[in-house]
């Protein structure tokens, strides 16, 4: 942490860019996601599939090929050189794949669950805060640990918007591999300390992360 290798000087400054991406995305992926799940299966919407299906045909396009347009937005709105920008693209990116699997893992918790609260009085919130929320905890944690990792491994969109004084360590990293005279030994240590908040993340849910798969299994 102290060593004044090449590339590495602003190294906890970086690394706490990189964490401030990572988790602000795994919350707004969480929020939006469930939100939208909600909305999708539990309000009995008309058309709430066309919703579910649109966002996973943006999949059909490559991020790259975004890429340009992207930044051309993001200087329009002066977020050019903002971990912002980076966020918005993460989470955008990131919603398709929460929506369906929250959908999917919505449909095994009955219906009649939310009738008996609407029954007793309950609001469309407070069937979301009380029922839905709790009861998705395991599909919950594993779309907050496929966001946290979707940007914690970026390195094209936060290459492209960030300058030096916003760099992450992905991106430090990926320079250092066309150095010629690559600083290894502070290459290796660098790469052990990033790899260090997901695995803290996935330790914490793993309870949750295993209860979904258990569930999910026998209907796959």
């Amino acid at each position: 942490m102290t060593q004044e290798a090449r590339y590495l000087e602003d190294f906890s400054h970086q690394f706490g860019d990189s964490l401030y991406i990572g988790l602000l995305t795994m919350v707004l992926t969480i929020v939006i996601g469930s939100l939208a799940s909600f909305a999708v299966s539990r309000l009995r919407l008309s058309k709430g599939s066309l919703l579910t299906n649109a966002a996973l045909l943006t999949y059909a396009i490559p991020a790259s090929f975004l890429i340009v347009p992207y930044y051309r937005i993001m200087h329009t709105y002066g977020l050019s050189n903002s971990l912002w920008a980076v966020i918005a693209a993460q989470v955008t990116f990131a919603i398709p794949f929460a929506i369906l699997m929250l959908q999917l893992y919505a449909s095994l918790i009955p219906f009649e669950l939310d009738d008996a609260a609407r029954v007793d009085g309950a609001s469309a919130v407070q069937v979301y805060l009380r029922i839905y929320l709790p009861l998705m905890l395991p599909a919950l944690a594993v779309v907050g640990v496929y966001s946290l990792l979707l940007s914690w491994n970026e390195y094209l969109y936060q290459a492209v918007l960030l300058s030096a004084q916003n760099m992450t360590v992905s991106v430090t990293q990926g320079q250092l591999f066309t150095d010629t005279d690559a600083p290894w030994n502070a290459m290796m240590a660098a790469a052990i300390i990033y790899v260090l908040p997901p695995l803290a993340v996935l330790f914490a849910l793993r309870r949750y992360v295993t209860a979904s798969l258990a569930m999910s299994g026998p209907e796959a």
